[in-house]
């Protein structure tokens, strides 16, 4: 027996910030970051929806948000007392505000999801991913409770989103639709949903990094974030993740930056699997490319390349010998990720080994 989910509630479109409006009168706590709290001017069109709310603002929130960060806003939050949480902003807030609920002594708490940016898709996922600094590793958490009970999609806020943040959440959307498509738990519904996610942002993603200000192709993009994190929430993720997630902890390079890296070489290792050759076959052909997984790793090199993004770690500072002798733990760590089992293609570390080679 195969099972699929939907949750939370979706509100988008024109006035989707009215959803919010179901919190009035209540003791609201705000997690975001201190851009986004203080010098974003987007803060306010949140708070107005919030009538006659009492409001707290966590805005402590940094990328890639650390265990001791969440241990702070667990106690900022269980200091204000809130009856719901606001998570405002892009996967950081995000992931900060789900660990803070869920670690708090008030895990039940209402919790709304306003995204920032179209990439993590987490307004709609059971995951959270956290960094231990000490030991430089991610932790992805997985656990329905820290899905939102409401997602709120409004395109306007991405207006002014620069255009490298832009690239690089575009690119986390076409992995997280693309490992969902063939991961082991795929069905149906999450193809439906993963195929459509990756035609959108596969259609829209150039348009909306060169736009400025509003535009329709931001809008496709938030749209097929979220579809994607809905798709690999029910199906999963895979060796793209898992080596992004070992990577990142270790050298903090930005993780949709990783997945764009390392997305066309795990495609190719993935298409030795017959039946993930011929899904990837499915999604060249949905994007007007010739039907091969091949067809679909070369496409994505170039638009990664027509981004402005780098191919490899050593273009974003890391040294070659250095990830060279970490290699043993980076895998390692990828192997033990709760990505990894969903990989359409067993891996070997030598095998994953060889994939971070060709990124080199």
């Amino acid at each position: 027996m195969e099972t699929f989910a939907l949750r939370p509630a979706i509100y988008f479109g024109d006035d989707a910030l009215s959803a919010l409006e179901a919190l009035a009168g209540k003791r609201v706590l705000i997690v975001t970051d201190d851009f986004l709290a203080h010098k974003s001017g987007l803060l306010p069109r949140v708070t107005a929806h919030l009538k006659g709310a009492l409001t707290e603002v966590f805005s402590k929130v940094t990328p890639d948000p650390s265990l001791r960060l969440v241990a702070e806003g667990v106690r900022a939050l269980r200091d204000f007392s809130p009856d719901a949480v606001l998570a405002f902003g892009g996967g950081s807030p995000m992931d900060c505000a789900k660990a803070m609920r869920h670690f708090s002594d008030r895990p039940g708490l209402l919790f709304y999801a306003v995204p920032t940016t179209a990439g993590t898709g987490s307004e709609v996922t059971s995951f959270a991913v956290l960094t231990d600094t000490d030991a430089g590793v991610k932790y992805p958490l997985v656990d329905d409770a820290l899905l939102p009970d409401a997602a709120i999609l409004d395109a306007s806020l991405l207006a002014g989103v620069p255009g490298p943040v832009t690239a690089d959440t575009g690119m986390d959307v076409l992995t997280h639709a693309s490992e969902a498509y063939v991961a082991r738990k795929a069905n149906a519904f999450t193809d439906a949903l993963a195929e459509q996610a990756f035609v959108l942002a596969w259609e829209n993603l150039i348009k909306a990094h060169a736009a400025k200000g509003e535009h329709p192709a931001k809008e496709q993009m938030l749209l097929a974030s979220c579809m994607a994190g809905i798709a690999f929430n029910g199906a999963g993720l895979g060796a793209n993740h898992a080596l992004a997630h070992s990577l990142g902890g270790r050298y903090h390079t930005p993780h949709g930056r990783l997945n764009a890296m390392l997305m066309p070489h795990v495609i190719r290792f993935n298409a030795e699997e017959p039946a993930a050759a011929k899904k990837y076959a499915a999604l060249a052909k949905a994007c007007g490319l010739a039907p091969n997984a091949r067809a679909l790793s070369s496409a994505l090199g170039r638009l990664r390349q027509s981004l402005g993004m780098p191919g490899r770690l050593t273009d974003c500072g890391v040294e070659r010998k250095t990830v060279l002798a970490d290699l043993e733990a980076i895998t390692a760590a990828a192997l033990a990720d709760v990505c990894m089992p969903g990989n359409p293609r067993s891996a070997a570390a030598a095998e994953l080994a060889a994939i971070v080679r060709e990124v080199l």
